[in-house]
C-alpha cells in the first residue's frame, strides 16, 4: 500500500518525505500561488484556474483571494459555495461541502492530525480524517473544523469555532471547543417525561376553554401513543423548549414552553423541508393559533366538531408550492 493510499485510508503514513505526496502538494500550491495573484477582477480566470485546483465542483461558486491547500484533489464543493477571503483546506482526506455553504474570512478545515508520541510525529508521519459540510450551512469568521467532523445541514457555526466533534443537523453552535446552542432533532425516548410537561401545560395554557381536567385525564394516555408519532423537538442549551408531533401529513400537536419565541415556527419550517402537504385541527375558539398557522401558510378547509369535547375546530391545510 503506498503512503498515499495509507493517507486516503485513514491510516499513519508517511506525510513528510514520501514523493509522490510531495510532488502532489508542490504542484497545487503552485496552483494556489497562480490563484492569488490574478487580479480580483479577472474573474473568468480565477474560475479557470480553481477549477484545476478543486477535485469536484457541483455548481456557481466564488472563493475569494487568498486561498490555500494541500491537495486539491480532495475538496468536493456543492451549488453556490461561497468563501471569503483566506480560506485554508487541509484536504489529505476527503472535504465535502453541499449546497449553499458559506464560509466566512480565515477558518481552516483541517482533515490532518498527528501521533500525540513526540517520536512517532517527529519522523513525519501522520493521519487524516475526512470532513464533511452539509447543506445550507453557515461558517463563521475565524472557526476551525478538525479532522473527522461532520456538521448537518441548515447549521450556523458561530464566529471563532474550534470545532472538534459532529454537530447535529438543525444546529446553532459555537464556542471552543464549539458546543450546541440550540438544536431541532428527532425525539429520543429519554425526552418523554419533558415534551409531555410541556404537552399538558401547552395545552392547558392554549384551552381555557376548556376544563384542566380533561386534559389531565388524557395525560397517560397520550404518554403511551405519543412516542409512535414523528416527533421533532426544539433544544436549546440541553432544554427541551418544545416540539411537534405528526402522523404522516398531519400535524396532531405544536407545543411550546416560550410564547413568541419563534420556536413554533422553526418546528414547522423544519417539517416543511420533508412534507408536500400538511394538515392539522385547531378549535375555533383558539384565535391565536389560527392567526399562527394562517401566517405559516394553512387555510381553513373544513369546520366540524371535537366530540371528546364538543368544541367547535377547524381543519387548516397547507400544500407545498411546486
Amino acid at each position: 500500500m503506498s503512503e498515499k493510499d495509507k493517507m486516503l485510508a485513514g491510516e499513519i503514513y508517511d506525510a513528510n518525505y514520501d514523493e509522490e505526496l510531495i510532488a502532489e502538494r508542490t504542484k497545487v500550491k503552485d496552483l494556489c500561488y497562480a490563484y492569488n495573484h490574478l487580479k480580483p477582477s479577472n474573474m473568468d480566470e480565477r474560475k479557470q484556474v480553481m477549477r484545476k485546483i478543486v477535485g469536484k465542483i457541483h455548481g456557481d461558486f466564488l472563493i475569494e483571494q487568498p486561498f490555500t491547500c494541500d491537495y486539491g484533489y480532495n475538496i468536493e464543493i456543492g451549488e453556490n459555495f461561497y468563501a471569503n477571503h483566506n480560506l485554508i483546506i487541509l484536504d489529505a482526506n476527503k472535504v465535502k461541502f453541499g449546497d449553499n455553504v458559506f464560509i466566512a474570512p480565515n477558518c481552516g478545515f483541517y482533515t490532518s492530525g498527528h501521533p500525540l508520541d513526540a517520536q512517532t510525529r517527529n519522523q513525519g508521519l501522520e493521519y487524516a480524517y475526512p470532513i464533511e459540510i452539509g447543506n445550507d450551512v453557515w461558517i463563521g469568521g475565524n472557526t476551525v473544523v478538525l479532522p473527522g467532523v461532520k456538521i448537518g445541514d441548515n447549521c450556523v457555526i458561530g464566529a471563532g469555532s474550534i470545532v472538534t466533534k459532529d454537530i447535529p443537523s438543525n444546529s446553532i453552535a459555537v464556542g471552543n471547543p464549539c458546543k450546541i446552542i440550540k438544536t431541532i432533532r428527532k425525539y429520543k425516548n429519554e425526552d418523554l417525561d419533558s415534551i409531555m410537561e410541556i404537552w399538558l401545560d401547552g395545552n392547558i395554557k392554549a384551552h381555557e376553554f376548556i376544563e384542566k381536567n380533561y386534559w389531565k385525564s388524557k395525560f397517560e394516555y397520550v404518554k403511551q401513543i405519543l412516542p409512535k408519532s414523528e416527533i421533532y423537538v426544539y433544544e436549546k442549551k440541553g432544554t427541551i423548549r418544545g416540539f411537534i408531533g405528526l402522523d404522516k401529513e398531519h400535524i396532531e400537536g405544536i407545543f411550546v414552553k416560550e410564547k413568541s419565541k419563534g420556536i413554533g415556527k422553526e418546528l414547522i419550517d423544519i417539517v416543511k423541508q420533508n412534507k408536500n402537504e400538511l394538515s392539522l385541527h385547531v378549535y375555533q375558539k383558539n384565535k391565536r393559533a389560527i392567526d399562527f398557522y394562517k401566517k405559516q401558510g394553512f387555510h381553513i378547509t373544513e369546520e366540524s366538531v371535537d366530540e371528546a369535547t364538543n368544541e367547535k375546530e377547524y381543519l387548516m391545510k397547507w400544500v407545498k408550492e411546486r
